[in-house]
């Protein structure tokens, strides 16, 4: 949803009011790089997740009721990843 005109004039007015008073910290808060860290942290739930799953499969093995549920939070890690990662590469791809 883009950005009425009046609105896009009050974001470029924050940001150039930011850029002159701490113009390090602008430098360093850039929208690619908080997408770059959606990215990864997508990917670090992604494979936490199938970690969790395969941990889950081998307590399941020993005790049934344990190693299910772990595989559930393991397969419900992998779905918010798998959510979070389409959610970046979206914003990356329109922005």
């Amino acid at each position: 949803m883009p950005l009425s005109r009046d609105e896009q004039r009050k974001l470029d007015e924050i940001e150039r009011s930011l850029s002159s008073d701490d113009p390090t910290f602008a430098a360093k808060v850039t929208i690619d790089r908080v997408r770059r860290s959606r990215v990864r942290m997508a990917g670090g739930l992604l494979v936490l997740g199938a970690v969790v799953v395969v941990v889950g499969l081998i307590v399941s093995l020993g005790i049934v009721a344990v190693g299910v549920v772990v595989v559930v939070a393991g397969l419900l890690t992998l779905a918010g990843g798998g959510v979070l990662m389409m959610r970046a590469l979206q914003g990356v791809s329109s922005g």
